[in-house]
């Protein structure tokens, strides 16, 4: 509609890397573009079995892991976010639906910082939340806009 696209890929090794992108054969402007992975991730090979009290995933969307062990998921059908450890066993549940601190309109993108709070890209609030590790609200910003400061629905977030 806009001309943006969104791609994603799987890098096979920690280390510097060229990244070449091409849309029916062109080339984009700036490709190859030089990038550093920095981790190795581990495989979420059976989020299938991530089922709780709380009841099973609805539509997840967004995966980031921390330096701590744990890996975050933001439901977006669900309107909250998953903590689990490296077995796989929540840790944490938070956010609903809603508009307030700490709640969510379908939150798509997830990133921990170095000191492992929780960055949300709260696609309909049209903001980015943070958290600490436990799900305790921070700050928030942003707002519905194509000004300066505002955001139109993001869906994804990193923080280095």
């Amino acid at each position: 509609d806009d001309g943006s696209y969104l791609a994603s890929f799987v890098a096979e090794q920690v280390g510097e890397a060229k990244l070449s992108v091409s849309i029916n054969g062109h080339q984009l402007r700036g490709s190859p573009y030089s990038i550093v992975v920095c981790r190795n991730y581990p495989a979420i090979d059976k989020p299938s079995k991530i089922v709780n009290n709380n009841g099973s995933m609805g539509a997840p969307w967004g995966v980031a892991f921390g330096n701590n062990g744990l890996w975050a998921v933001a439901d977006w059908s669900k309107n909250c976010v998953f903590i689990l450890n490296d077995k796989d066993e929540l840790i944490k549940r938070f956010g609903r639906k809603g508009s307030a601190n700490g709640q969510f309109s379908n939150p798509c993108g997830v990133s921990f910082d170095s000191h492992n709070n929780l960055y949300i890209a709260d696609r309909d609030n049209h903001r980015i939340q943070k958290f600490d590790v436990n799900g305790n609200y921070l700050l928030q910003f942003g707002s519905v806009g194509s000004s300066d400061g505002q955001l139109q629905h993001p869906c994804g977030v990193v923080v280095h």
